[in-house]
């Protein structure tokens, strides 16, 4: 870890996906909320297409996504709303992490390199689960999201940007650990090297990132094999 700890200055983790195991959780707010709005239960496989397309996606944009493929009538806001109550409800009971990811973590710690979270999720959100999982134990006040850098969710850089200079790295001094198609462009576009979280939904998207793990036991090599390449 020392030869990473010369090159690599912080490291920077997205939160749903690739610290949590929540994709499901969010799919299963989806489904909810549809049901409810649009009593929609007989799910297609361009339903299941757009569910994927989700995936990564800010809040606000994943409900404007609903809105129009569906033809809701509710408003954002009320929507954004409602997926946050079912999320938080759902996230209580059925939290896991990563595989690895705590081991992984004590390592970073135990040679000085600071670390956050930089989040599409809501301010409310993240809060939520950062507390519910005493995140602080990890990334102390480090942890940020949409709303510390005007809502501009990824793909946009701002959030790994902010996270950057919170801790005092140059961008090309982060490495960024992410599960989804925005977060690895968001990455790219930060100037920042990114390891990803494999999954069923990112396979196609593995060749715009540096390296690709199946979870954290392999994450150290992974952060080796970046400072020699």
């Amino acid at each position: 870890m020392n030869d990473i700890k010369k090159k690599v200055k912080a490291v920077i983790f997205d939160m749903d996906g690739t610290i949590i195991n929540t994709e499901h959780v969010w799919r299963n707010v989806t489904l909810k909320v549809l049901q409810e709005q649009c009593n929609l239960t007989d799910f297609q496989e361009e339903h299941e297409f757009f569910l994927k397309s989700l995936s990564g996606m800010g809040l606000k944009s994943a409900a404007d996504a609903m809105r129009s493929a569906f033809n809701l009538a509710i408003p954002t806001e009320d929507l954004i709303k409602r997926k946050i109550e079912i999320a938080d409800s759902l996230f209580d009971a059925s939290i896991e992490y990563i595989k690895g990811f705590e081991v992984f973590h004590k390592r970073l710690q135990e040679e000085i390199i600071p670390t956050s979270i930089a989040t599409n999720a809501d301010p409310s959100n993240l809060k939520h689960i950062a507390a519910a999982l005493n995140f602080e134990r990890f990334f102390g006040s480090n942890m940020y999201c949409i709303g510390d850098v005007g809502f501009r969710a990824k793909p946009d850089p701002a959030v790994f940007l902010h996270a950057a200079e919170r801790l005092g790295a140059k961008p090309e001094e982060c490495v960024v650990f992410e599960d989804s198609l925005y977060g690895f462009q968001a990455a790219k576009a930060a100037g920042m090297q990114c390891v990803a979280i494999k999954n069923n939904l990112n396979k196609d998207h593995l060749g715009l990132v540096a390296q690709a793990i199946d979870d954290y036991s392999q994450a150290e090599d992974a952060l080796k094999k970046i400072i020699t390449s």
